[in-house]
């Protein structure tokens, strides 16, 4: 493994996540939550100690139990493709977006906090959680938008923008 290998969660990793394995340390467990498929290994020294080469022990570890797996070089260019939702219509269908039911939108808005903020966004994927309504899920939008802008960069809000705001329910 190279520090420009990229990695993305297994559905057993994503299991550790949701029941807290018991194998899945604290150190881990962060870094789990922030493999996201897009970003190389090295993008993970700063969080696993800051040194150069730091995350590589730690990713070997997430390897060797399972929980993420190395995309394929060739999928590995500088910016890997997006993986499409999965209610998202089909190329050249009609313009109108299917929204999603109220308990899919929670969850998928609850994952893509959790996959980009970790531990920063556990308090706001529980206020997406608790969301009764479509217009509750609506009105967390922008405060969603803020923390991603805050804690991570533009392009992640660009993401949500483009993977997950279109299809929330309406009010």
């Amino acid at each position: 493994m190279d520090k420009h290998t990229v990695f993305v969660k297994t559905d057993a990793g994503r299991e550790a996540l949701a029941q807290r394995a018991p194998g899945l340390l604290p150190r881990l467990r962060s870094l789990l939550i922030m493999v996201d498929g897009q970003r190389p290994a090295a993008a993970f020294d700063a969080a696993s100690g800051g040194a150069e080469g730091a995350a590589l022990p730690l990713l070997e570890q997430l390897l060797a139990q399972g929980w993420v797996r190395a995309l394929e070089p060739e999928r590995q260019p500088d910016a890997p493709p997006r993986p499409v939702p999965e209610s998202a219509p089909a190329p050249g269908a009609s313009d109108a977006l299917a929204a999603w039911p109220l308990p899919d939108a929670r969850r998928r808005v609850a994952r893509f906090i959790n996959d980009q903020l970790g531990p920063m966004g556990e308090a706001m994927a529980l206020k997406v959680e608790a969301c009764r309504q479509e217009a509750d899920l609506r009105a967390l939008v922008p405060r969603i938008r803020e923390a991603l802008l805050n804690y991570r960069n533009s392009a992640t809000v660009a993401r949500f923008d483009a993977d997950i705001a279109p299809y929330l329910p309406t009010a």
